[in-house]
């Protein structure tokens, strides 16, 4: 039986001379770099990212999704969780390392290229399993609809009629002691996929399996954060936000489950979110998914009319408007320099793919609505 140290020396020392490039952080730059610029190079090419956005990362996510639902919790999450600990340490040992130890210079120039690694790396896995499908067809182009602006009068005939079926629809809604609307997120996100089959007999060319929406644990640091939800493509996961206003918590659960389609566009999703719910025999959904409608199209209304705005908005019942103020008052609580910095970060991701709206994108589910109730 080797000793520990006959062990190291014998064995450990040696391989780790031989195969010491794996550990070159100039290594781990390079490849992913090839990677990216490749991706550049080629994103112009609609067809190539069409094949593999369908014949390659597709599939993929479609069997990462299987073995993923399996898991009572997300994933996304733990991964997320382990990048931060891991960012938290890395930097930690950085600070001690330029203390401790000499050759302060190279330590650093050598932790830095291997931080610039890791975000290459995390950044090239990202961008192939989702990114190129900003770059493959577009909903429009899958669909037919195609979103177009329209004037001030068919806008506030459409906020208005959003504004009618929530009044009608608030009613049926389960409501706690101060009026507010609430759900069962568990039952609504066991729900969500069933309720989406309207969308694919809508619009055929969308249809996928579906897998079931996950409970964010994170979903307060999320909040502060500013979003009510993600879809992680490195593990197929639809993401809810619930700690959220339940109000929209179905409408949001479609919002993500669209991306599970190769939905990339933000303002489709929110589009496929408001008609999906819409279609769907819930109550619950259809509620959710008219007020997300009526709050895109009454912001959309207040910049091109706001006397019109004000019209509509003074039909809402009672029980709407409160959920409308809940829904504004617990977002209001997040607005900080965080909230700031994480969608000016994000907004630039998207930019990056060429989603020049960035974070505005989100609102622009308006002409696709205008489009679909008025030219379909």
């Amino acid at each position: 039986m080797l000793h520990r140290r006959n062990l190291y020396e014998e064995i450990i020392a040696p391989a780790r001379r031989t195969y010491r490039w794996l550990l070159s952080p100039a290594l781990w730059c390079a490849v992913p770099g090839a990677f990216l610029l490749a991706f550049l190079l080629a994103r112009g090419h609609q067809g190539l990212m069409n094949f593999l956005v369908n014949r390659v990362t597709t599939p993929v996510k479609h069997l990462l999704s299987r073995l993923c639902g399996l898991l009572p919790f997300a994933l996304a999450e733990v991964i997320w969780a382990a990048g931060v600990l891991a960012v938290v340490l890395f930097l930690a040992r950085t600070v001690w390392l330029l203390i401790r130890r000499k050759d302060r210079l190279r330590r650093l120039l050598r932790r830095g290229l291997a931080g610039l690694a890791a975000a290459l790396v995390v950044y090239s896995c990202y961008t192939a399993m989702w990114g190129i499908n900003y770059y493959s067809d577009s909903f429009s182009q899958r669909t037919g609809l195609t979103a177009r602006g329209c004037t001030a009068e068919e806008l506030g005939q459409l906020t208005a009629s959003f504004a009618a079926k929530c009044n009608e629809l608030s009613d049926q809604m389960e409501r706690d002691g101060d009026g507010i609307t609430q759900v069962d997120a568990s039952d609504v996100l066991r729900q969500a996929a069933e309720c989406y089959q309207t969308i694919f007999d809508e619009f055929p060319v969308l249809e996928q399996p579906l897998f079931t929406p996950k409970a964010m644990f994170f979903s307060r640091v999320i909040s502060y954060m500013g979003f009510t939800g993600f879809y992680f493509p490195m593990t197929a996961e639809s993401l809810v936000n619930v700690d959220q206003p339940d109000c929209l918590i179905p409408a949001t659960a479609l919002h993500e489950l669209s991306h599970q389609c190769n939905v990339a566009e933000e303002d489709a999703c929110n589009f496929l979110a408001i008609i999906g719910g819409l279609h769907c025999d819930s109550v619950v959904f259809q509620y959710s998914s008219a007020l997300m409608g009526y709050i895109h199209l009454s912001n959309a209304l207040y910049k091109a009319d706001s006397s019109a705005w004000q019209a509509v908005r003074a039909t809402l019942n009672e029980q709407v408007m409160d959920d409308l103020t809940d829904n504004n008052a617990y977002w209001a609580q997040f607005e900080s320099p965080v909230q700031e910095t994480s969608e000016k970060i994000y907004t630039g991701f998207l930019e990056s793919y060429g989603q020049t709206e960035g974070m505005k994108s989100y609102g622009q589910c308006v002409d696709l609505l205008v489009a679909y109730y008025f030219d379909t």
